[in-house]
Formats: structure tokens, sequence, C-alpha cells
């Protein structure tokens, strides 16, 4: 739990409306603008058995999708998570489902967020491409100041309304402490990276978007971890699991 006199992170967990101090679990993209999994077919929707959506993930493989560690941690069941891909609207029908066979979240996971990753494994194999996730040796594209691309499902703004459409907004690449209050001062460029609005905007994560891909020419760089408390423009910053962090036995 966070103390001296930094601002407040009460924040609210997932899709329950659970209320918890410390760093906040993330949702939907406050901003931006729609996009399709047309043109992101490796971006999928996490919903819970009651077919409310849940957290946004990244198929690594055929059956493999990377998604923030809470959005398992926090689940009432993970395995009754079902995975929805090809579905541009969540209101609609179209697409592929798949239940979750397995899950494994980063043995270093931590409720205040460090080390925020888990890969669930699929009943069957998903038709999608699937997208390439940094590795060491993929340095080059992290850079303050370099831009990248926030994919998301969720909440669009304050008034509670659950988004269902998928949704990008593009960032700029910043130190952790960029994203106070949703970071510790201590945090480390190679486990976070913070994403902060382009100028004249306050895109930003919102609730939903947890688990999403930060992408950078085509490569996740980035799990969406945390950030936008209130879906506003009070503190627009969005905070991901840096994905060189993420444990090459969870891709495997």
């Amino acid at each position: 739990m966070r103390t001296s006199n930094r601002r407040p992170t009460t924040v609210l967990l997932a899709a329950a409306g659970l209320v918890a101090v410390a760093a906040a679990p993330a949702a939907a993209v406050h901003g931006g603008s729609d996009t399709t999994t047309k043109a992101h077919p490796f971006v999928v929707a996490l919903e819970t058995a009651a077919g409310e959506q849940w957290c946004t993930g990244a198929l690594i493989a055929p059956t493999k999708v990377l998604t923030a560690g809470h959005c398992v941690a926090e689940a009432d069941d993970p395995a009754s998570l079902r995975v929805i891909a090809g579905r541009t609207d969540l209101t609609g029908s179209g697409g592929q489902v798949r239940r979750v066979k397995g899950y494994r979240v980063d043995p270093r996971y931590t409720s205040g967020l460090q080390h925020d990753s888990a890969v669930l494994t699929l009943d069957r194999p998903l038709p999608q491409k699937p997208v390439r996730v940094a590795r060491q040796g993929d340095e080059a594209l992290y850079r303050d100041g370099r831009t990248a691309t926030l994919l998301g499902f969720g909440r669009t703004g304050p008034d509670g309304r659950p988004g269902t459409h998928l949704k990008q907004a593009v960032l700029t690449q910043a130190p952790p402490a960029s994203c106070d209050p949703y970071t510790f001062p201590d945090d480390s460029p190679l486990l976070k990276v913070c994403g902060l609005p382009r100028a004249g905007t306050t895109d930003s994560v919102c609730k939903g978007d947890s688990g999403g891909p930060l992408m950078v020419g085509g490569v996740v760089i980035g799990v969406v971890s945390t950030g936008n408390k209130y879906c506003d423009t009070q503190y627009p910053v969005s905070v991901f699991t840096r994905a060189t962090d993420v444990p090459e036995e969870l891709l495997s």
C-alpha cells in the first residue's frame, strides 16, 4: 500500500466494481478511435460466464492468449472466462469463442501489480494469426518519446456504461515516474512502460482494457496493467507491464 503525501490511489478493480487501495487495474480506451478486429485480428476480448466484458488480451499462439495477471487473479473463476476473437462489436455474434483450458500467472505477480502478466491456454486453436511479443533484443522498440498504439475493449467514459467496440489510441512512451499516481517512485523502466496522451488529447486506458496490448511495429511491447481510475481527464495516464518482463516459460 502506498503511503506518504502522494495523491490518493484508491481504485476500482476490473469489472467487479470492488474497491482497493494501491495500484489500479485498468479498463477500456478513453478517447482514441474505433478500430476493428480485421485490422488487429490478434486482439481478443475476455468475458465472464455471465457475458460481462472483463478484460482484453492478445493471441500469441493458436491456443495462447497474453493478458494481465490481475485479469486472472481477480476473476471469480478464471477457467470460466470466455475468449472471443474476430468480433469487433461485442453486442454481435460473429467471430469465434473459446474456453479456457488452463492459465498461468507470472509467479512473481503481486497485488500491487508488479510483474502483472498471465497467459491463458485455450481449449481449441483460433484461426487468427498470432502476434509477436517483444523479447530481449527488442530494446529499440522502447524509447521515451516514441509513440505506441494501445488496443482494448471496455468503457470509454465516466458514465459507467460498458464498452462494446474495439478501440485504439496512440500514446507516447515515457518513464514510469511520468505515470504518477499510478506508479511507484522506484518502478523500473525494465518492468513497466508509461503511456502518455499526445498533445491536445486525453487518450488513455479505462476499465476493461486490462490485459490489452501496447504495440510498436506490429510487436506487443506492453500489457495494460493500470491507469486512469475514473476514465476521465484528471489523470489520463496508462501503465503497462513491459513485455520483456513476461517470463519465457509463460509464453511457451
